[in-house]
């Protein structure tokens, strides 16, 4: 009996004592609150979480997928030390971090390109839109974007299809249903995959830019800087391994000659 009694009550130090550390330990933690977009925290930030806590185990994530519009406000009101957006310009009244200069491309699934290819110029293409590239931003931004570079996309055969979320455009694509704009940070896993290639052999162009918000950044080694440091190192070799993947095909004279006016 005095051997039980004396268990249980070194168990109940032991349990004590574990959730002691477990709080100091979770004071000693910082916890940063990350909004971005939600496309961007599905397809990228979420497989890349173990990394960055494998070099930061000092910092805490608590990422929000949010589609709403950035400000100084906001993060004040809901306590943000970290907004990732996708914007053309800077967001005035917050100090940018960090920033990489997206790169676009159409993208489509390997089975779409054959049938384009088989099709011919008779094919009607069909183009998955984005609608919200960023909140208040233009609906065809990305499109219009390729398309003023590369006219001969403005053909008479094509269709519209039109979703909320980047993701929700790639992951058509993916079933074959069209052709999306890739951005090429974003659609790094789904090239490497073979999931996604290259809708075209013309050259990458220049989409908004991922921009890393703090209201409050702190200094040089404070956790929001280290995450910024952090992020703008990874989404730029994630770019880079995309473009790396993207080689020219004979599928973009195909399209060109499927989408010419006769």
């Amino acid at each position: 009996m005095a051997g039980e009694s004396l268990l249980e009550a070194m168990n109940s130090i032991a349990v004590t004592m574990i959730d002691a550390l477990s709080r100091f330990d979770r004071a000693q933690r910082r916890t940063l609150v990350v909004s971005c977009l939600p496309s961007l925290a599905t397809e990228w930030l979420m497989p890349h979480l173990d990394a960055f806590y494998e070099e930061y185990p000092d910092i805490e994530l608590s990422v929000r997928a949010e589609l709403v519009p950035t400000s100084l406000e906001r993060m004040e009101d809901e306590e943000i030390d970290i907004i990732i957006d996708y914007q053309q310009e800077p967001i005035k009244g917050l100090s940018e971090l960090g920033k990489v200069q997206e790169m676009i491309m159409p993208v489509c699934s390997p089975a779409y390109r054959e049938d384009i290819l088989e099709s011919g110029p008779r094919a009607v293409i069909t183009r998955l839109h984005d609608d919200v590239p960023w909140v208040g931003g233009p609906r065809d931004f990305e499109w219009d974007a390729w398309t003023s570079v590369n006219p001969d996309w403005n053909g008479r055969a094509t269709s519209n299809r039109h979703f909320n979320l980047a993701v929700l455009a790639y992951h058509a694509a993916m079933s074959g249903h069209g052709i999306a704009i890739g951005r090429a940070v974003l659609v790094n896993r789904m090239l490497e995959r073979g999931e996604l290639i290259a809708a075209t052999d013309f050259a990458p162009i220049t989409g908004a830019s991922y921009r890393i918000l703090a209201n409050r950044p702190g200094n040089a080694c404070s956790p929001a800087r280290r995450f910024a440091a952090w992020l703008t190192t990874e989404m730029t070799l994630s770019q880079q391994r995309a473009l790396e993947i993207i080689r020219p095909t004979s599928f973009g004279h195909s399209v060109r000659a499927a989408m010419s006016v006769r």
